[in-house]
């Protein structure tokens, strides 16, 4: 009977950093962040939980910018199709459409884009309220704030993130975030 030799592996792992096991979207990881140079270092691809919660808050600031189509997809009866990237976005928050809309429909509309187009949070653990406006802020903006966790290992990762919503030009601004 012939023995089996003990093969070397073909791939050498890089050395990980501490806290660096997790990997940024695809897209992130198709970026050349340093065009200077001809190769980055496996590394390099992996980011820390500060990094993932940064790149989570960016991803939902796009998400949040988009306008997708709204009441055009029927939701009840074309589910795959509202929940698509076709769909990427929320409903117009701007003009005669937002301004007749109650703050539970506009709060809905978020929390469903980030239910749809965010599948790195957990759906249990995220909330929408609404930031009343004490400091005397701008006529047509309106303030929230989305708490929730990333689903990370070995245990997620809370975050919240404070918006202004210009409902004039639409324009959603991070004003702030927390560290959880």
């Amino acid at each position: 009977m012939k023995q089996r030799r003990k093969t070397e592996p073909l791939v050498t792992r890089a050395p990980r950093r501490q806290n660096s096991y997790l990997m940024p979207t695809l897209l992130d990881r198709l970026a050349d962040h340093a065009p200077h140079r001809l190769h980055e270092s496996p590394g390099e691809y992996a980011v820390t939980r500060t990094q993932m919660r940064d790149v989570i808050l960016r991803d939902l600031a796009y998400l949040l910018n988009t306008t997708n189509f709204g009441k055009e997809i029927d939701r009840e009866q074309y589910p795959e199709a509202a929940a698509s990237t076709i769909n990427y976005g929320v409903p117009p928050l701007t003009g005669e459409y937002a301004a007749s809309r109650a703050w539970v429909d506009i709060e809905r509309d978020i929390l469903r884009a980030i239910l749809d187009f965010e599948p790195r949070l957990i759906p249990e653990t995220l909330s929408i309220s609404r930031l009343k406006g004490t400091d005397g802020s701008r006529y047509n903006n309106l303030s929230f704030e989305i708490h929730g966790e990333i689903q990370l290992d070995p245990y997620p990762l809370e975050f919240t993130v404070q918006s202004t919503l210009d409902l004039e030009t639409g324009q959603l601004h991070v004003t702030g975030r927390r560290a959880g």
